[in-house]
């Protein structure tokens, strides 16, 4: 039996999504704070620099976690018998593909990376292995007890919060901001195990079993793949700009990245609440669940493209005001980067969708695409119009993950049906008014 059943205290989707949204809003207003008090006190070149190793890191994330994240919430839904072995099976995978990738990559950095940079990358790379314990995330997703997870992060945001402003009080160097970056993920990762032991009746229940590990590896190995072109597609821009033209640069574009993406826990927190809800609907009635699928995405449609509006009117003094008068050149950098919003609140739920029906290959296909298309365009817009250039890159690639993509193959083509009506959301509203939703 899944003894977590009997210890967590579940909540409806809804109550779920008021957790995850309290702990947006609260992570949003802290970790902007702090981010605005880091930047204004390294200015661009120091800020580039902690932000590209950390997108060094990003990128490297994906196959740490083996695309299990989302097979692990699935399958505790669906065998809840079995979940002592299918979280045992999934932590312990995650730990030894973190412990040889952590130290493949090490050794790689050090010829490639200055000697200073090689030992903050390093200690990153070790510190990231304690994200094996996130599994325990997907375990309480499975069971609608977002609120667990959710003290538990706030709790960490608020601790590191304190310790990046005290360091800034006290004229750390950059390095001390790395180390807090480690120190975070491993807090974090050992806060996951003590939760797990507690709600679920201990970690001596956990069960590492090859053939679970096999059928596992099985299912999540597109979604391994998925992944890291996704990461590609999201990091590679910050990289690049390192590569290609140095740390301001870097510095320049993330400080609009930051206020671009800081809205993207609206779709999150939304489809993640509800997917247990959309599962179960799927097998009970398929028309109700297709227009649950059209409300839902018109409704993350409607949300990014106000989100998209509204911060690009404002950007010409937003940038500014927050990080200070050398980050001006950010202006132009989000107003071409907040569009982005528009493709990743819809791709959200199609990430969900793409689970749901079993077209994890489709899946890896769209994020290859989209990772290709950006690395493409990062290396001929970058040199000519530098962070701006990265910008449309990163807008078009997404683009094509989240959208062209959906029209190479038929079983795609619903959700294409859905997403093109979002796009004409205004059209169909003027012209059916009221049984818009009522429509067969």
């Amino acid at each position: 039996r899944d003894r977590g059943c009997y210890l967590l205290k579940t909540t409806t989707p809804f109550r779920s999504t008021v957790w995850l949204l309290f702990e947006k809003v609260v992570f949003l207003c802290v970790s902007l704070i702090v981010q605005l008090a880091i930047a204004r006190y390294l200015q661009p070149e120091l800020f580039g620099k902690l932000s590209y190793l950390l997108a060094l890191v990003a990128l490297v994330s994906p196959i740490m976690a083996l695309g299990l994240n989302s097979i692990v919430s699935r399958e505790v839904l669906l065998r809840p018998a079995d979940t002592s072995q299918i979280v045992g099976s999934s932590m312990a995978l995650r730990l030894l593909a973190s412990v040889v990738v952590a130290s493949i990559m090490i050794v790689l950095a050090y010829k490639l990376l200055p000697l200073d940079d090689w030992a903050l990358f390093s200690f990153l790379l070790i510190s990231n292995i304690a994200t094996s314990a996130l599994v325990v995330d997907f375990w309480l997703q499975a069971h609608v007890a977002n609120r667990y997870g959710v003290l538990l992060r706030l709790s960490v945001l608020a601790i590191f919060g304190v310790a990046r402003l005290i360091a800034i009080d006290q004229d750390a160097e950059l390095a001390v901001f790395v180390y807090l970056a480690g120190f975070e993920l491993v807090f974090t990762g050992v806060l996951y195990l003590l939760a797990y032991h507690k709600l679920a009746g201990g970690l001596q229940f956990l069960q590492m079993s090859l053939s679970e590990s096999r059928r596992l590896l099985s299912d999540s190995r597109w979604l391994l793949f998925s992944g890291i072109a996704a990461m590609i597609y999201i990091k590679v821009d910050q990289v690049m700009l390192g590569i290609m033209i140095g740390d301001r640069a870097v510095g320049i574009y993330v400080a609009a990245a930051r206020i671009s993406e800081v809205w993207y826990f609206i779709p999150i927190a939304l489809v993640t609440s509800f997917f247990p809800q959309l599962m179960n609907k799927k097998v009970v009635d398929a028309t109700a669940y297709a227009m649950d699928l059209q409300k839902l995405n018109d409704l993350l449609f409607a949300l990014s493209v106000g989100v998209a509006i509204i911060v690009s009117l404002s950007s010409s003094w937003l940038l500014p005001f927050l990080f200070g008068d050398a980050y001006a050149d950010s202006a132009a950098v989000l107003v071409v980067h907040v569009w982005v919003a528009v493709f990743v609140f819809m791709r959200s739920l199609l990430s969900k969708w793409l689970l749901t029906e079993n077209l994890l290959r489709l899946s890896m296909l769209s994020q290859v695409l989209g990772a290709v298309a950006n690395v493409a365009l990062n290396y001929f817009l970058i040199p000519i119009y530098g962070p701006i250039g990265a910008a449309y890159a990163t807008v078009i690639s997404y683009a094509v993950a989240g959208y062209l993509v959906l029209f190479c193959h038929s079983s795609l083509w619903p959700m294409a049906i859905i997403v093109s009506r979002s796009f004409i959301l205004p059209l169909r509203a003027i012209r059916h008014g009221n049984q818009l939703y009522n429509l067969s």
